[in-house]
């Protein structure tokens, strides 16, 4: 089943457990997230269990469902979950963006620019790079932003500065795993955050 394609609940349930970190969700909990029926989710969930890709611990009387990395399957599977179809307009910035992509890690859009918003008022992006090509990104984005729709607000950070403020649950840069559009590098993103989880 997995091996083939996530549907879009599937997808939305497991990135809600790999954007969790320190917390396991209940049914319930899940389900809210997801915007899914109680019943919608426990049966994503169950197949999800049956694969081994997350495993379930009793808290007093409510099951806690989390991620199991002991399963090398699991980190190909959110994998997948990250890898969404663009929008129009997401392909755009793609195109423009593409000279960055050589020499960052991983690239997140994130803010009012990919939501229904009418007039955004800026792009937001998120880059993960190592510090050696700092001095490049910085002359590429000199060519590169001037000439986009909107004007570029971006967060630059190490693969080291991306896995301190998971440990540390950095509220800002969570809500851009969780709610941001991951353009490319989406192995680089499930390595760092596996290393999250493991220390």
């Amino acid at each position: 089943m997995y091996s083939k394609m996530l549907t879009k609940n599937e997808k939305n349930v497991i990135k809600t457990l790999l954007f969790s970190f320190q917390d396991e969700y209940s049914i319930n909990e899940i389900a809210r997230r997801c915007n899914l029926a109680p019943n919608g989710a426990f049966k994503i969930l169950r197949k999800l269990e049956q694969e081994k890709i997350i495993k379930l611990k009793k808290i007093a009387n409510i099951n806690a469902y989390s991620l199991d990395f002991d399963n090398l399957k699991t980190k190909s599977i959110c994998e997948l979950a990250l890898i969404e179809e663009p929008s129009t307009k997401i392909k755009n910035r793609l195109e423009d963006l593409k000279e960055l992509q050589k020499i960052t890690e991983a690239g997140i859009i994130f803010g009012s620019y990919i939501t229904k918003k009418k007039n955004p008022g800026d792009i937001d992006l998120f880059f993960v790079l190592k510090e050696d090509n700092f001095k490049k990104y910085k002359e590429e984005t000199r060519k590169i932003y001037p000439a986009m729709p909107l004007k570029v607000q971006d967060i630059i950070q190490t693969k080291e500065d991306l896995t301190e403020n998971i440990l540390k649950n950095d509220k800002a840069v969570i809500e851009i795993l969780q709610k941001g559009f991951v353009l490319w590098g989406q192995d680089k993103l499930m390595e760092i955050i596996k290393n999250g989880y493991s220390k």
